[in-house]
């Protein structure tokens, strides 16, 4: 029978084994950084198609789809940054626009987030360096959004991942890692707006920082054997006066030292002053690229949309015809300051009532899905603070910015949805990567010291965090992905049950070669109509007329979403009715291969549909309400 040590003995070599073969090869760390990567892709990979286009999935690639097609583009802050759309449209162009293509850029970068870790391994043991690239590569939230094609996992990979190539700049000096930063950072403001937020919680917590070195330089535990010992005035007097020489002394020291290595701060400054403004050319360059205009600009994407040749000057235009290039600049920057303007508006009228809900439903997806890394991000920083391990700069910074962000993402959103919960995770993994990475360490010494009881704690505390996690992945991440009781959800989610009627669609479209493949009805008028929710406009002398080109245009669109996502991207022809007695008479004679009604509108002759072969299925665009049900019919010759 095997007895504990020999399990413990087992375990002692396989650990010998394993530091040895870090301490010798100087690349180990960064082949096990690469290999959690691979395995974060091949988590975000299978079933990425599977789950039906969420509202804002289907509007974004909408626009990414209309762009490949008409070769028109203008940047709108209301489908946020540009850089999706643009990646999405080569990417619809080589594999074909669907739910699994359209999801697969951000799928990509999700699992290129874990390589970010690497950036602080100055700053970091190994084992933290390794925990948390694997905490970025398996939490949940990051995980289900990384399979979400919104722009939340996009922003926070590319801002974090500049902000890792600063720190590298501040520890190696290098004018490489200025450009690095630049990039970036460019990408990480086309991705979203919200990337000026991450610029604001660096400086917040540099700001933070800077306060606990001149308050506390010694770390919390040294100031809690201060007062526990009873310290007279004189004595805190004393240490006052000496806290305020202290901080003098933090701020001279680094300045001496700075010229005792260095040439005279005029001659470095001029050194990296060329560097910084190619930088800044840099980021405005790579903006520029991503927030231009193209084809006819925002013409060509107005009803009816004009031709590329009609357009304002665009990228392509200022970029051969030199004399252009002012006027293109221009323009951008005159739209970008536009739309940021628009959407800075919304936060400033946040409500309390809207903070306190947003806020809940942040505090609800943070707690369910990422409960461990929350757990371990205090931890870590209990640690650091306490004086457990050797306390560095880097981590308290990067942990109150994850933390403030739990607060302050909620009063910064219009929208209360579990999507923020990637900007507080992100940041938090670090830390977080230091709290596990002390409890494998602590496993480790109990092990060297034949400790039963230590680890089997150890792995105790590891299986409940991988149970903990892998349960919330398969539960909520690759199912039930679609209802309200999962809190990483959110309401403008179809049911996943109408995949089945979208690929009937897709089939549909394929085989029907007469007439519209789709009829969308909704018969109310008067005040029984109800604009908020119906499909289909009321008055018929505006269904060929709308402000965006909003395929097909007799819709109430935004109503509708994703189902004219998927009509854009099978090429299926729609068409709208709002008479019963029309649309009998069409179920009759034309029998259109598919109808899709609503269940709340009284005036669906749904007998009649059925006495000429229609059968219907229902479905729930939204996760909730009954006015988002509806019913697909299916005439007999398609089913």
């Amino acid at each position: 029978m095997v007895g504990s040590r020999d399990v413990l003995s087992a375990l002692r070599e396989r650990r010998v084994r394993f530091r040895t073969w870090l301490a010798e090869d100087e690349y180990a760390l960064v082949k096990l950084v690469v290999g959690i990567s691979v395995l974060a892709l091949l988590l975000r990979l299978p079933f990425l198609g599977a789950r039906p286009a969420h509202f804002d999935e289907g509007r974004v690639a909408y626009w990414a789809l209309h762009y490949g097609e008409t070769g028109s583009f203008a940047y709108r802050r209301i489908i946020h940054g540009p850089f999706i759309q643009h990646v999405d449209r080569y990417v619809f162009a080589v594999l074909g626009p669907s739910d699994f293509t359209m999801r697969l850029p951000v799928a990509v970068v999700g699992s290129l987030l874990p390589l970010t870790a690497l950036l602080f391994r100055d700053h970091l043991r190994q084992t933290e360096t390794v925990a948390m690239a694997l905490l970025l590569a398996v939490n949940p939230v990051l995980l289900f959004y990384s399979r979400f094609m919104r722009s939340d996992v996009l922003v926070a990979a590319f801002m974090f991942a500049a902000f890792g190539l600063l720190v590298r700049f501040y520890d190696t000096r290098r004018p490489r890692y200025l450009y690095a930063v630049a990039f970036f950072m460019a990408l990480g403001f086309a991705s979203k707006e919200n990337a000026i937020v991450y610029v604001l919680t660096w400086f917040g917590a540099l700001g933070l920082l800077l306060a606990k070195v001149f308050v506390l330089p010694n770390g919390y535990r040294e100031a809690g054997d201060f007062l526990r010992d009873g310290p007279s005035m004189g004595a805190i007097k004393h240490r006052v006066v000496g806290r305020f020489y202290g901080a003098i002394h933090t701020l001279v020291a680094p300045v001496r030292s700075f010229r005792e290595r260095h040439d005279s701060p005029a001659t470095v400054l001029g050194a990296y002053a060329g560097h910084v403004a190619l930088a800044v050319l840099l980021f405005g360059l790579v903006s520029l690229f991503f927030y231009a205009p193209r084809g006819a600009g925002l013409e060509g994407i107005r009803h009816p949309p004009a031709p590329p040749s009609e357009g304002s000057v665009g990228l392509w235009q200022g970029v051969f015809e030199p004399r252009l290039f002012p006027q293109m600049v221009e323009a951008t920057l005159d739209r970008v300051v536009d739309q940021y303007g628009e959407w800075f508006e919304p936060a400033s009228e946040k409500t309390p009532d809207a903070y306190r809900s947003h806020l809940g439903t942040s505090l609800k997806a943070l707690g369910y899905a990422s409960a461990p890394l929350l757990t371990f991000s205090v931890f870590g920083y209990a640690l650091d603070r306490l004086g457990i391990v050797r306390p560095r700069h880097l981590v308290p910074f990067v942990a109150y910015g994850g933390f403030v962000s739990i607060v302050g993402y909620p009063a910064g959103t219009d929208i209360g949805a579990p999507w923020i919960v990637v900007h507080t995770v992100v940041p938090l993994a670090l830390p977080a990567g230091v709290g596990l990475a002390a409890v494998f360490r602590w496993g480790g010494q109990s092990l060297e010291m034949d400790d039963v009881v230590g680890v089997a704690i150890t792995g105790l505390i590891v299986v409940l965090v991988t149970a903990l996690v892998a349960n919330v992945a398969v539960t909520n991440v690759y199912t039930n992905g679609d209802t309200d009781e999962n809190p990483l959800v959110q309401f403008a989610q179809p049911e996943e049950s109408t995949r089945a009627a979208l690929e009937t669609m897709d089939r549909v479209a394929t085989a029907n070669a007469n007439g519209p493949d789709v009829v969308m009805y909704h018969g109310e008028k008067g005040d029984a109509y109800d604009g908020g929710e119906a499909f289909v406009e009321q008055n018929r002398s505006s269904w060929d007329g709308a402000y965006w080109n909003l395929e097909p245009t007799c819709l109430q669109w935004h109503n509708t979403l994703p189902l004219p996502w998927y009509f854009a991207a099978d090429d299926v022809s729609a068409v709208c009715e709002n008479s019963p007695t029309a649309l009998g008479v069409a179920a009759m004679t034309e029998r259109p291969p598919m109808i899709i009604t609503q269940d709340f509108d009284s005036t669906v002759p749904r007998e009649r549909l059925r006495d000429n072969g229609y059968t219907g299925e229902t479905y729930r665009l939204r996760t909730s309400g009954y006015k988002n049900v509806f019913t697909v019919w299916v005439h007999e010759s398609y089913r």
